[in-house]
């Protein structure tokens, strides 16, 4: 029997509405083949790309400092998720899942590669941010480790999405270990910093 120290879990959540139909599709990217929206500046910040995501929702992805900052929609360089990175050296990978509630995407699901020590071994985490008009956060994080780690993101996403604050609420985890290495502001937050 596995102790109750053994996982750790940072949120709980209703159960899902069984008369909404939620599903999945996704997109494949290559920051290659994507538009670069601002050029970097020679040093750390190597720049902005916007690549075709679900319909007309643009995955938009900056890096800097060999880590990434991905948003989704059109104006992505202003929303909450662009400012929103792990502290480790990291990378975004494609593809991305969207989750739809009776076909409008309400969240987007996407792994992430980090760096965990000085040898190079690397770790992942899925990143649930909620897609709203105007802005899209990261309001969930499952550890790649978690057992059937993309069933729990896609319930988080499914059961937390629409009611998710992206100016006031600060993400939730779920892992068999710590939580993820970055550091928890709301994007109210964020955007005073």
């Amino acid at each position: 029997m596995r102790s109750a120290a053994a996982v750790v879990v940072f949120c709980l959540w209703p159960g899902l509405a069984s008369a909404s139909q939620y599903s999945s599709v996704y997109t494949a990217f290559d920051l290659s083949a994507c538009r670069q929206i601002e050029a970097g500046d020679g040093f750390m910040y190597d720049g902005t790309w916007a690549c075709n995501g679900y319909k007309d929702i643009d995955i938009v992805i900056a890096s800097a400092d060999a880590r990434n900052f991905v948003a989704f929609g059109k104006d992505g360089m202003k929303h909450c998720a662009y400012r929103q990175t792990f502290t480790p050296l990291n990378d975004a990978l494609s593809p991305v899942e969207w989750r739809l509630k009776d076909g409008k995407p309400i969240a987007a699901i996407e792994r992430w590669r980090m760096v965990v020590d000085e040898n190079g071994n690397t770790a992942t985490w899925l990143v649930v941010s909620a897609l709203r008009s105007g802005n899209s956060c990261h309001m969930h994080y499952v550890a790649g480790s978690f057992p059937q780690a993309n069933a729990a993101a896609r319930q988080a996403a499914d059961s937390l999405a629409e009611g998710f604050n992206c100016e006031t609420g600060t993400a939730t985890v779920q892992s068999t270990a710590a939580p993820p290495p970055k550091l928890f502001f709301s994007c109210e937050e964020l955007a005073k910093q």
